[in-house]
């Protein structure tokens, strides 16, 4: 079997080499990340998730908007085939909010995976860490 991997090698190509080439340009932009969030303190390093968060939503605001009014006019239209509409309208709204949100991610994935190897990093070099309690903190 090892000779007909190799054969196939040459001329398909190795498999691992092809999924390396393809995930480099995430490291790259990981690695230009890494050196500023080294000189995060532990609360500021905490906040990225919610500044995601927020990038996130403000990406969807728009479309969220035009879901809201469209909920509140088909919670209020009588017409059974009005309110079909606008509920077709909002799932083709939703749809859309989705493909925002993927952008959104792919565009903040290097930076979250950077703050995420950071945090880990931080975690492995000490026993405790001591945070400052958020309002949501509080909550739970």
């Amino acid at each position: 079997m090892g000779f007909l991997d190799n054969v196939l090698k040459v001329f398909v190509g190795d498999k691992s080499k092809k999924d390396i080439g393809d995930i480099q340009p995430y490291v790259t932009k990981i690695k230009t990340h890494e050196a500023a969030l080294e000189k995060l303190s532990i609360n500021e390093l905490r906040s990225k998730s919610d500044a995601f968060r927020a990038i996130i939503k403000e990406d969807q605001k728009a479309i969220q908007t035009q879901i809201d009014d469209l909920q509140a006019k088909a919670e209020n239209e009588e017409d059974i085939d009005a309110k079909e509409d606008m509920y077709l309208q909002i799932d083709t709204l939703k749809d859309e909010r989705y493909d925002v949100e993927k952008t959104t991610l792919n565009t903040i994935l290097p930076e979250a995976f950077a703050v995420m190897k950071e945090t880990a990093k931080r975690f492995k070099e000490n026993k405790t860490l001591t945070v400052v309690a958020s309002a949501f903190d509080r909550e739970l």
